[in-house]
């Protein structure tokens, strides 16, 4: 199965509030074990844990099945540290595409959780989380749903109603939702998590323009483009503001509002938001990177559709210089 690009895992990542891998157990953390053995564990777990978040999932899936074969030597097949490894390879497969090998390591993660830990422990909604998310990007609703509920439950329960964990499971449902197109749905819950982020974390932090971001999909899904055009400036502001102007979750959201643009014939507009988002990719990912393909293909259309269409060319003249529009649509660096 094709990988997802790493934007998208970057975005699913946090849409369905899964770390790029978890760390340590939410209430119980690894040990640091004097025993040789598993201190080399540990110390493989560590690094896998810093590969992952990278993006370098083949490095870390092999530190992982290391990590596993020892501690499931040393510690038995049923150790919460064993299901903690179980996770971590089960986000590896996901983030590659491999869901059918993402599955069993999941489903036996969750169930030495439960079993262990009690069925209500957080580190069980965490892991329910993830395998929602296996069956959510294979269509497999019937079997998501029930998981991402039972997710939110969990956290409602033990964290009350407006920590941001909560609200992270609330984004969750929502973006589960909008894959359904279910938006009636979906776009109250993407109100109460931000309104949960804003007070809890303050209105500019990144937390908070990821679920804006969300929403103004949403929005823009339904074609409610005046909702989304200042949602997606709002994120554009907070990201710049807290990772740079060349960060690539700044190039995410210029696609997005460029997108924006794009869906109302607004090409001109459009242009040098794809552009830019283009030259942040190629700088920070590389030319031959998948997103970076992706934003070099968006850019192209759009300026096919710039200067192919009469009415188009016209609006753009009023907007900038047809030589500076042509300088933006130039294919080389």
């Amino acid at each position: 199965m094709t990988p997802l690009p790493q934007a998208l895992i970057l975005a699913l990542a946090f849409c369905f509030s899964l770390p790029l891998v978890q760390i340590s157990g939410t209430l119980h953390g690894q040990v640091v074990h004097t025993d040789s053995t598993l201190s080399v564990a540990h110390r493989l777990f560590a690094e896998a844990t810093l590969l992952a978040n990278q993006g370098l999932h083949d490095e870390a899936e092999t530190r992982l099945w290391q990590t596993l074969s020892i501690r499931e030597k040393a510690l038995g097949l049923d150790h919460p540290d064993v299901a903690l490894t179980l996770h971590n390879l089960g986000f590896i497969y996901n983030a590659q595409g491999r869901y059918e090998e993402a599955e069993p390591l999941l489903r036996r993660a969750l169930v030495i959780r439960e079993t262990v830990l009690g069925p209500q422990h957080l580190e069980v909604a965490l892991t329910l989380n993830s395998l929602a998310f296996t069956y959510g990007v294979q269509s497999r609703y019937d079997e998501a749903e029930p998981l991402y509920e039972r997710a939110l439950a969990i956290r409602e329960s033990a964290l009350g109603p407006a920590h941001p964990d909560v609200a992270f499971a609330m984004n969750n449902l929502a973006f589960f939702y909008t894959m359904q197109s279910r938006y009636d749905e979906a776009e109250p819950l993407y109100e109460r998590a931000l309104a949960i982020d804003e007070i809890v974390l303050g209105p500019n932090h990144l937390e908070v323009a990821h679920v804006l971001s969300n929403l103004g999909m949403l929005y823009d899904d339904l074609g409610r483009y005046a909702e989304a055009r200042p949602v997606y400036e709002r994120v554009l502001a907070i990201r710049e503001a807290a990772l740079g102007l060349s960060h690539p979750d700044v190039a995410n959201i210029l696609i997005n509002l460029a997108s924006l643009y794009h869906h109302q014939r607004r090409y001109a507009e459009a242009v040098p938001l794809y552009r830019r988002s283009l030259d942040i990719r190629r700088a920070e990912l590389g030319p031959e990177h998948s997103d970076t393909s992706l934003a070099l293909e968006n850019l192209i259309l759009a300026c096919e559709l710039l200067f192919a269409l009469p009415d188009v060319v016209q609006e753009q003249r009023s907007i900038t210089t047809p030589e500076s529009m042509a300088m933006l649509c130039r294919l080389s660096p």
